[in-house]
Order: C-alpha cells, then structure tokens, then sequence
C-alpha cells in the first residue's frame, strides 16, 4: 500500500494534543527523555508527521525547528496547528529521500521513519542525517521492535503487524501491514519494512556513524497497565519498539 497516500487520507486521525494511541505511550515519551536538554537546540524532525513530536519538544525548549514528512495533508494539519500556536516551527512536505538540508542541525529525530524504508534506503537517509548534524551532533529514532511482528502476528488491539507466515530472517525489505490503536478503541493503518538488529547496526556504520549507539528496548510497563488494564496488559513483557541514540 502506498504510504503517502495512507497519510494523505489519515491525517485528520493522527491529529492529537495528548497521549492517544499505544505508541503515544510506550515510545514517543523515552524519545522526548533521551533529547536531553534541548535548550535552545536546532532540531531536524524527519517524518514529523501533524506535528506532535515538534510541538513537544519545543515545549521542552528546542531552538530552530525543522520538521519534513512526506504527506502533503500531514503538513497541512501541522502548518494549521502552528498557526495558532506560534512555536516557530517550520514545515516542509518532501520525500525524506530526496531532501537536503540547507542547514546543520544540533539534533535529528525520527520516530517511526524508518519501519516505511528498506535497508538501502534506510542508509542513505542515516548518511543524510549524519551530514546534516553539527560535530557534536545527536541522531535519535524509534522503530518497531524487529521480534515484534513475529510474536504476536494475531489481528487484535492494541497494536499488530500480520506476519503472514514469515519468519524474522526471511522477511527483511518486506513490507508488512499492521495497525495501531487509539485508547478510544480507532484503529490505525500503519506499516513495517522489516529490518533485523544487525541491518540497523550495518546502516549506522555505513552513513560513518562510529560511535556505539545506546539502545532501549521499549515495552508496556506495569506502571501502564494500572492506568488501563484492557488497553496495556495484553502487552505486557512483548518487545513493542527500540530506540537509538548515537552521536555523530
């Protein structure tokens, strides 16, 4: 399925000014936490999607901003909400593999950018990011964890990639669709190019990134489920997301 034209016809679903589907939850806020102190930072945002990450970590401080994505009414909903709130965001819609920055960046973010690319293009993008951040530079993004889609490939809340019968290895650059929940209980069309631990590690390499990136693997916390225990519990100890943090 073609993932601009996803987008285009979703984007009034992704719009949000809280926590709403799993995500929200189990990834985005460790993304915000391992930004640091981001006073006065200039930020690259890569598939920024309707803004939420951007108005967050603005709110938190970050200087310059620069959020791309690729759906055209993605950045039409972000553009909309930066009207009323003056953040002095700026919003490009372009194809992250034909973008080039016009500037340097103290940091870059992607969250969930790289479950849409496969291997090759995925490292084309890191050599971007890596030349588009200052010396000091940090890169730092989230992706679907790589066991996820094959431990739980059933069709149910609040969160599944179907599988279709592949297995961890043979599946890699294959495009697997899945969906997302709200806490509302609307489901979300997402996707997932499946990538094994090692093509991240290889890609990093590869863009010249030599440092040791950190990882996190991220799941539902028993915190959560207390919060809603029909939404988070059945998630409980599954590998949801990673994050990477590596400097330049």
């Amino acid at each position: 399925m073609d993932t601009k034209k996803v987008y285009n016809e979703n984007a009034g679903k992704w719009l949000r000014f809280a926590p709403d589907s799993l995500s929200d939850f189990t990834a985005r806020p460790f993304v915000f936490d391992a930004c640091g102190d981001l006073n006065g930072r200039a930020v690259l945002d890569i598939g920024c999607g309707e803004g939420y990450c951007a108005r967050e970590l603005k709110r938190r401080g970050a200087g310059d901003y620069l959020g791309i994505d690729l759906s055209t009414e993605m950045i039409s909903a972000a553009k909309s909400q930066e009207a009323n709130d003056r953040f002095g965001i700026e919003y490009r819609a372009c194809n992250v593999m034909e973008f080039v920055p016009d500037r340097q960046f103290d940091l870059c973010v992607a969250v969930f950018l790289f479950n849409y690319l496969g291997t090759e293009e995925m490292q084309q993008v890191f050599s971007m990011v890596r030349n588009a951040l200052h010396p000091n530079g940090e890169f730092i993004f989230s992706v679907p964890h790589p066991l996820f889609p094959f431990v739980r490939p059933e069709q149910a809340a609040p969160f599944y990639f179907a599988s279709n019968g592949k297995n961890y290895f043979d599946a890699v650059n294959q495009e697997l669709e899945g969906e997302i929940w709200k806490r509302s209980g609307e489901p979300l069309h997402v996707q997932c190019v499946h990538k094994t631990f090692g093509d991240y590690f290889d890609a990093l390499r590869s863009a010249g990134f030599t440092g040791m990136p950190e990882v996190q693997e991220l799941t539902v916390t028993p915190e959560l489920a207390t919060i809603d225990e029909a939404f988070f519990s059945p998630l409980l100890n599954i590998p949801l997301h990673v994050l990477f943090k590596v400097g330049k």
